[in-house]
């Protein structure tokens, strides 16, 4: 069968290797020089920034599959034990965020009444059956742990995911199996006891060279069957659909994907489902600034008076900072700078202050180093610095998230032969951008 799938991303990628491996015939078009779509990883002077995200989760059987069929399986780098280390800045300081229930006895994030609230949550009563009413994940938490879990946990917590406010994404949308542990155990805790033993999200893993080296294995499997291209036009054609480039190659194919971001997705889909395009452009972003900044002759990060021994932080608004959060990049993985050095990866704007990401660079690293002195005790300024930005950044699954979701669905019902994965619709992580992308090499591409 002819595929043709548009978006080299991580989902467009996935679809083209699974599908090639199970005999179609595939072309991806990718307007990208570079495969991998938000996936950068870029060595400067000694340092290896990741531009997006900076590690994969291999808890999910797709994922593992993923990379031993990429031929990455010997490469994958676990993080290192600092990396279960993570901190929350709030209240002024740096406090540990607690790893498993009995970690909250000792946490200073919350106080006394807070942690035997969070104890009490196998008590509150479920939602009601039939109860559609759409829920923020601030309300879920404050209504099943309490106030300050919600505000000084998930609300830091979901920065380290969609760079935005916990008010606004819907918990059934945004963390789809904390809404389902309620509703099919009546408790988040108990739902947790009993799935002891089951596999989890698993270890974050990266590659010597960088996350960078997945996309890449993945397009080199592909080899001619990756078209350097910008898609301007899909059309019903004679055995399926038609799809034209902008230099004005036209392409023949049974179905068609479409792996590209919300806008290029909608502009594909006007034509032919102009109400699944309008959701799709109503979807809202929250652009990222990330700034990768790297310290020389600083063996174990000593003189730069942080305790590097960690994953990083993220920081509860209010607290006068305009950094989100903080990666120690060289504290997680092996290799990411010249012997002796440290680097962090420091990101900004987010939904909270997307204009940040328009400054210029000097502006954004100044704010950076500036925040990181105030929150974490950084002594020195860095050596290298590497500024880049998402654009358009986050996908936000807001309150209308689910209503937009379902209209490109019952749009697509409507148009057989087409389909629509990526990570504007179920699923900003990598990991769940591979199982839609498995997903639908098992079921579309039958």
């Amino acid at each position: 069968m002819r595929i043709a799938i548009v978006g080299g991303g991580i989902s467009g990628l996935t679809a083209a290797h699974l599908l090639s491996a199970r005999g179609h015939d595939i072309v991806l078009v990718d307007d990208g020089v570079a495969p991998g779509g938000l996936i950068a990883s870029v060595r400067r002077d000694g340092f290896l920034c990741e531009r997006g995200p900076q590690a994969l989760l291999d808890g999910a059987t797709e994922t593992r599959a993923l990379v031993a069929s990429a031929g990455l399986a010997d490469r994958a780098l676990a993080a290192s034990p600092a990396a279960r280390r993570r901190f929350v800045y709030v209240d002024g300081a740096l406090r540990a965020f607690p790893r498993s229930p009995p970690a909250l006895l000792k946490t200073n994030l919350l106080g006394l009444r807070a942690k035997l609230r969070i104890f009490g949550e196998p008590f509150v009563a479920r939602r009601k059956a039939g109860d559609d009413e759409e829920e923020s994940v601030l309300a879920f938490v404050a209504r099943r742990f309490g106030a300050e879990a919600a505000r000084r946990v998930a609300a830091p917590a979901l920065i380290g995911i969609y760079a935005a406010d916990a008010a606004r994404l819907s918990v059934r949308a945004a963390l789809p199996r904390l809404a389902a542990m309620e509703r099919e155990h009546g408790s988040v805790l108990r739902a947790l006891f009993r799935r002891r033993g089951s596999p989890g999200i698993g270890k974050a893993i990266s590659f010597p060279e960088g996350l960078g080296e997945l996309p890449a294995a993945l397009a080199a499997g592909l080899a001619g069957e990756r078209l350097t291209a910008r898609a301007a036009a899909i059309e019903r054609g004679g055995s399926g659909w038609r799809l034209r480039t902008e230099a004005g190659a036209t392409l023949e194919a049974e179905r068609v994907v479409l792996a590209t971001p919300a806008a290029a997705t909608a502009a594909l889909l006007a034509p032919h489902a102009p109400e699944a395009a309008a959701a799709l452009r109503a979807i809202r972003h929250a652009p990222v600034a990330v700034t990768c900044l790297g310290f020389r002759g600083s063996p174990g990060g000593r003189d730069l008076g942080m305790d590097l021994h960690a994953y990083g932080f993220v920081a509860a608004r209010g607290e006068g900072l305009q950094l989100l959060g903080c990666q120690y990049d060289s504290s997680v993985f092996p290799g990411r700078t010249p012997p002796g050095g440290v680097l962090l990866r420091a990101l900004m704007g987010g939904g909270f202050d997307p204009a940040l990401v328009d400054a210029d660079d000097d502006i954004i690293a100044g704010q950076a180093v500036g925040d990181l002195r105030r929150a974490a005790g950084l002594r020195r300024d860095p050596d290298f610095v590497d500024v880049w930005r998402a654009r358009p950044g986050i996908p936000q699954y807001d309150l209308e998230h689910a209503t937009r979701a379902r209209a490109v669905d019952a749009a697509l019902a409507r148009l057989p032969g087409l389909a629509v994965i990526g990570h504007a619709l179920r699923g900003v992580g990598l990991g769940d951008c591979i199982r839609a992308a498995s997903d639908l090499a098992t079921t579309f591409g039958a």
